[in-house]
């Protein structure tokens, strides 16, 4: 019997410090709050196996240095063991077109047409035209292409074409569980790999309702997630100020029937050199839903003619000091108010 409990309380220290290092805490005034914690039993978001054998990323640029008008600085990539869909299509990033054109011709894939995806995508935020693979019935992967034209030491003596982005869309049922689980899935994919993840819900073309509405038309799944799977809006009806709770599954399944049904996402590093944007779109064509994961580069781009990368680095610089002094004299202004919401909520 004493072994049992040395096991049990071994195991409990074990549980208790992994929690600990997963837990994000802030701090506003005098207290101190746990404002997220990552969903240990919550598989990540399904890849798609569509990868090359090396991230382009890692690969040496020769117009990558000194007195170059190239901004391909690779950025700071964290090495991480977790594999989700936005890990695994990262790695295209920098990658040449005719590079992928060879690698889908290998595995039998046909590129998709213009004319296919305006009729699959219709006038929405995702893509129209460019290079789109159709990997299942339905599932496509798209990538951002660009001519860069100031690549060498000279401006204007080029026109590479590297993959700047890359997009994995998905349809999925339009049933409440299917889409609150997409959702859940890449908030905590975020937060797993990364160092912030946040969602936002809404009908596009609507104006927002009230928060005191039975079923708001937006909401936003920031820093935390709320164990019950809903979320608390500030209400100043009715006397004095309330937080008022609503279910993430009532207000997703009343939008979802709208015709402008909108989510989008972002997450990533809070690193001024962070090598990629990761973001989800989802939108909604006729009674279809399509969820779109897209990595973007942050530094594989063209620059002003004349602005070496050093010089663009050392700007970016300057203007990020600048925001965290901003951001701090903010923050202090709003810590008595902060610190009265997590109270409230948490």
């Amino acid at each position: 019997m004493t072994n049992f409990f040395k096991l049990l309380f071994t195991a409990f220290c074990i549980l208790a410090l992994t929690n600990l290092h997963a837990q994000k805490k802030v701090t506003y005034g005098k207290s101190t709050f746990v404002v997220y914690q990552p969903l240990t039993d919550l598989e990540p978001t399904p890849v798609c196996g569509f990868v090359p054998d090396i991230p382009g990323y890692t690969r040496k640029s020769t117009n990558y240095g000194p007195g170059t008008y190239y901004v391909y600085a690779p950025g700071n990539v964290p090495k991480t063991s977790y594999k989700c869909i936005l890990t695994e299509i990262r790695d295209w990033i920098a990658y040449r077109p005719e590079e992928v054109k060879e690698f889908a011709a290998k595995r039998g894939l046909e590129q998709v047409p213009d004319k296919e995806m305006k009729k699959l995508f219709k006038n929405t935020r995702l893509p129209n035209s460019g290079l789109m693979y159709k990997l299942t019935e339905d599932s496509w992967i798209w990538f951002y292409v660009k001519g860069l034209q100031n690549c060498g030491p000279k401006a204007w003596a080029s026109n590479e074409e590297y993959v700047l982005g890359v997009s994995y869309i998905v349809k999925v049922p339009q049933e409440t569980e299917a889409i609150l689980d997409r959702i859940y899935r890449f908030w905590n994919d975020g937060v797993r790999f990364s160092d912030f993840a946040t969602v936002s819900q809404s009908n596009f073309k609507s104006r927002p309702t009230a928060p005191t509405d039975q079923n708001p038309n937006n909401f936003t799944i920031g820093d935390v997630l709320n164990w019950e799977k809903g979320f608390y809006r500030l209400s100043f009806e009715g006397g004095p100020p309330t937080y008022v709770w609503h279910s993430y599954a009532k207000v997703v399944e009343t939008n979802m029937k709208k015709p402008d049904f909108d989510i989008s996402g972002s997450a990533g590093y809070e690193d001024l050199f962070t090598a990629f944007d990761y973001s989800l779109d989802a939108v909604k064509v006729g009674q279809n839903i399509y969820f779109s994961y897209s990595v973007n580069s942050n530094f594989l781009q063209d620059i002003v003619p004349g602005v070496t990368w050093q010089k663009e680095m050392a700007g970016r610089k300057e203007s990020e000091a600048q925001r965290k002094i901003e951001m701090q004299k903010l923050n202090k202004q709003n810590a008595a108010a902060l610190e009265k919401y997590y109270k409230e909520i948490l």
